[in-house]
């Protein structure tokens, strides 16, 4: 009798905790088809941020959704809380399907450099300042775990159709294009909506905003470059603030409250006249609703108003007379610039920042200093070419310890960087990575001098200057005008094209 209740205890028992696990199961099955994420929560989708995802107790029958990075980025806040970035052509850790695990893969911290030959330790090395050697030989896009964005807050994710996105301000999607030298290569506004792309150095941009539905930024990384084989350095220096200026048409000297200047946008054809009002800003149309937005003080930035003049005969007297393009496509604009004004443009030319990678930039800025400057860069443009090729060619072993390939240097920079400033425009970030770097193999003094030269002022001064032996510092205020040259125009009203908030996919 005891053995038979036994029994039976035991298998009322077995079958009740097979229905209860049958349940569970069910139950499990049922939660998994109601959550709207539930092909988005994988490592293919999220990338290395499926390890900061929050665990769910079997009990509750909804998922929490998934979450992601909080991704800010503006003049006055940098990129994440950071104004020097370090950014790379290529992903450097494990990317997923959601576009913003791209973008953090090729954004980092810390500098990274790339290591030839195989290294003693893992693959990974923390080394002092910061910078972390990574092997890349014989590896594909993604081989190795980076420096990640792993300490970010975090926010809820939203789901977009197949793609679970994290939400951006504006702001942050034209700081980012910023960054990257973006330039626009289509743009449509219509009845269906609004769409753009954007190519830039390490990427590819798009934004979708259809009508009635919500604005989506996809982000590809470049498919045409692995790591084995790139020979550049793996990552290369970005300043959050400068970028935004320069995009905002605003130059900045490095001592604080020295000069803080913003420029006007190009003009239609006609006559006018260079006019240095202080604190002008404010008063000023366009890029100071950008600059606003970015978290700048308008009420500090002087501005040079361009007055219109129908009749020479009304002009004050003016010294210097400069042709730019104007808004209607084969027609010019004609600037008479005073003698106070030329002083501030020299003055403006020896404060432009000093940068890795061509800007995206305020194109009344770039149009109104390179007809300042286009006739001394002439002047000088074969001794500079020359004289960086010679550099080149004298310090291989030094452009080598700042991640360059060997056999690049050697048989290829030298006459990469000859033609590039010979070549007095173009459109590639490469080109210009190869020569700012082989000018700094001239410059032995701090970081912070290469913000402001004395050359453009003391040539104005002194015209015989530019027939002296080039000095580094003449090569150094040479080489920023050729990043000029070389820099993207880039529409600062784009923010009329944008909601306030966008997803990013």
């Amino acid at each position: 009798m005891d053995v038979s209740n036994t029994a039976a205890a035991w298998l009322s028992f077995t079958v009740t905790a097979i229905g209860l696990g049958s349940l569970i199961s069910q139950a499990s099955g049922i939660r998994e088809h109601m959550d709207p994420f539930y092909n988005t929560r994988g490592v293919e989708h999220l990338g290395t941020w499926v390890s900061r995802q929050l665990s769910s107790p079997w009990y509750r029958i909804a998922k929490p959704p998934p979450v992601g990075p909080m991704i800010t980025a503006k003049l006055s806040d940098g990129f994440c809380g950071l104004n020097v970035i370090h950014v790379s052509r290529l992903p450097f850790e494990k990317t997923g399907k959601a576009n913003w695990t791209a973008l953090l893969a090729i954004l980092h911290k810390r500098q990274l450099l790339a290591a030839r030959t195989p290294p003693v330790e893992p693959a990974i090395a923390n080394t002092k300042e910061g910078v972390y050697v990574i092997e890349v030989e014989g590896t594909s896009n993604v081989p190795i775990e980076s420096p990640s964005w792993a300490s970010l807050q975090t926010r809820p994710l939203v789901r977009h159709g197949a793609i679970a996105c994290t939400v951006i301000s504006r702001a942050t999607l034209i700081t980012m294009l910023s960054m990257c030298n973006a330039r626009c290569t289509f743009r449509h506004s219509g009845a269906a909506g609004h769409r753009a792309a954007y190519a830039s150095y390490s990427g590819q941009w798009y934004i979708e905003w259809p009508l009635g539905a919500p604005a989506v930024v996809h982000f590809a990384a470049h498919d045409s470059h692995v790591l084995s084989s790139d020979v550049y350095p793996a990552s290369f220096e970005r300043r959050v603030d400068k970028c935004v200026q320069m995009t905002a048409g605003v130059i900045e000297a490095p001592e604080p409250g020295k000069l803080k200047c913003a420029f006007p946008g190009r003009k239609p054809p006609g006559m006018w006249l260079l006019e240095y009002q202080p604190k002008g800003f404010p008063g000023a149309h366009g890029s100071r609703h950008l600059y606003n937005m970015m978290g700048g003080k308008v009420y500090d930035v002087d501005f040079l108003l361009a007055r219109e003049y129908t009749n020479e005969r009304d002009l004050p007297p003016h010294e210097l007379r400069l042709t730019l393009p104007s808004k209607e496509k084969g027609r010019n604009a004609t600037f008479y610039v005073p003698e106070k004004e030329q002083q501030m443009l020299a003055q403006l030319m020896d404060c432009l920042p000093w940068s890795p990678l061509s800007w995206s930039i305020h194109r009344g800025l770039r149009d109104l200093l390179l007809a300042f400057s286009r006739a001394t860069m002439d002047n000088c443009r074969r001794r500079l070419a020359q004289k960086l090729r010679e550099t080149v060619l004298e310090n291989p072993q030094k452009l080598e310890a700042r991640g360059w390939g060997p056999e690049f240097i050697r048989e290829s920079i030298p006459d990469i960087v000859f033609s590039s400033v010979m070549a007095r425009a173009g459109e590639s970030g490469d080109a210009v990575r190869v020569v700012t770097d082989a000018a700094l193999l001239l410059w032995d003094g701090l970081a912070r001098g290469l913000d402001e030269t004395k050359f453009w002022r003391e040539q104005l001064e002194l015209p015989s200057k530019v027939d002296q032996q080039l000095t580094p510092e003449m090569v150094i205020a040479l080489t920023k005008c050729f990043v000029l040259e070389w820099s993207t125009d880039f529409d600062y009203q784009i923010y009329h094209d944008l909601p306030t908030e966008l997803l990013f996919g």
